[in-house]
């Protein structure tokens, strides 16, 4: 009697507990966007028959109940608190590694990097054969920092990766895939963040050399201002938050002598900088690099180069924009994640304003990933 009665109370205090959560999170006002995940959440979906009979308004239903559940951050928290405890070394996609590191996972999509190799070979053989084109494909942390894994793993080789995309790319386009140079950087300094998917600024430059030489070209000696922002919590800390992970150190390399004019053409935002210093106090600082990723880009410097370079890229390429400012007077950046509803084709952009040159960069995780390279055309 005493048994039941004590299964009783416990099945009570249960079903109080997840009430609890579902009035909570109905009476708590919906959030619009997470600074912890860096993303817009799901706001209560519209009905509609057509919705229904689609399936799209059920996941959309399911989405804003996920994202906008009472305390989600604090749960999420309290997951990866659990799981560390426990000793387990993967959560949400992200290994925990050694000496602080998270690094993501990565499961190669062969047949996804086959598609998006061949639309950036359809691009480059359409181009005029007096425009010089590259493609700066970028390792990532799990590859290059695979010391830090934890001993037992299932993630991917992206060595194999690049074998694969070396293969099969145009030999119109010049591959520089700095591994070995990142590699050999890491002994000394620190390449890739922490608790961030993306690469430093010091990882950066060790890309941009590597670029440089690849396409024959001389590389900038500059003497460069650098600024500490300290308490960066990244992409990665976002997915298995814990108040114990490190932060991070951001450094932002300014030239002194570099005159630089900023044109954010949908946006019709002019600046006289490509960093926007309002990040730097909030999460999400690793967009005071370009203030974050746009459709359409264009940078005048007073850089050493007269040519006009187009620059095709995923975020990686923010971090890398101040050596590319002392390199070329004239810098256009596509982001075809955002570029795709504009009138005008990027073939129809290279023509128009005279390109010269055209550089892809990319991290390995986004030619595994990403479906808009279908839009390059």
């Amino acid at each position: 009697m005493k048994k039941q009665l004590k299964n009783y109370i416990m099945i009570v205090c249960f079903l109080l507990f997840i009430f609890g959560f579902a009035v909570a999170s109905f009476l708590s006002e919906d959030r619009e966007f997470s600074e912890n995940e860096n993303r817009y959440l799901q706001q209560a979906p519209e009905f509609s028959w057509k919705k229904l009979e689609k399936g799209e308004f059920t996941s959309d239903i399911e989405s804003y109940m996920s994202d906008q559940i009472f305390m989600k951050d604090q749960l999420v928290s309290l997951k990866t608190v659990t799981d560390r405890t426990l000793l387990k070394n993967y959560q949400n996609g992200v290994y925990f590694g050694k000496d602080g590191y998270y690094l993501q996972d990565y499961q190669e999509n062969r047949p996804l990097i086959e598609k998006n190799i061949s639309c950036l070979n359809d691009f480059a053989d359409s181009l005029d054969k007096s425009v010089d084109v590259s493609f700066l494909l970028v390792p990532n942390a799990v590859s290059v920092m695979s010391d830090k894994l934890p001993a037992v793993t299932q993630t991917d080789d992206q060595l194999e990766s690049e074998k694969y995309i070396s293969s099969i790319l145009s030999d119109r386009i010049n591959l520089c895939f700095p591994y070995d140079q990142l590699k050999d950087a890491a002994k000394s300094t620190q390449v890739f963040y922490k608790t961030d998917h993306h690469w430093t600024a010091e990882g950066a430059k060790v890309g941009f050399d590597a670029l440089m030489t690849t396409m024959n070209e001389d590389i900038p000696q500059v003497s460069y201002n650098i600024e500490t922002v300290k308490d960066f919590h990244g992409t990665l800390y976002s997915k298995a938050p814990t108040d114990f992970s490190a932060a991070d150190e951001m450094h932002f390399y300014t030239n002194p002598d570099n005159s630089v004019k900023v044109n954010y053409v949908e946006e019709n935002k002019q600046t006289d900088t490509i960093f926007d210093d309002s990040f730097k106090t909030k999460k999400d600082k690793y967009s005071t690099f370009m203030g974050g990723n746009f459709a359409l880009t264009e940078i005048e410097t007073n850089g050493e180069s007269d040519e006009h370079v187009l620059i095709i890229k995923d975020s990686y390429a923010n971090t890398v924009m101040p050596y590319f400012a002392d390199k070329y007077k004239h810098i256009t950046m596509i982001d075809m994640r955002y570029y795709h509803i504009m009138d005008k084709t990027v073939s129809e952009y290279v023509k128009d304003n005279g390109i010269t040159k055209v550089i892809f960069l990319y991290n390995m995780d986004f030619v595994n990933t990403d479906n808009n390279f279908i839009w390059l055309e």
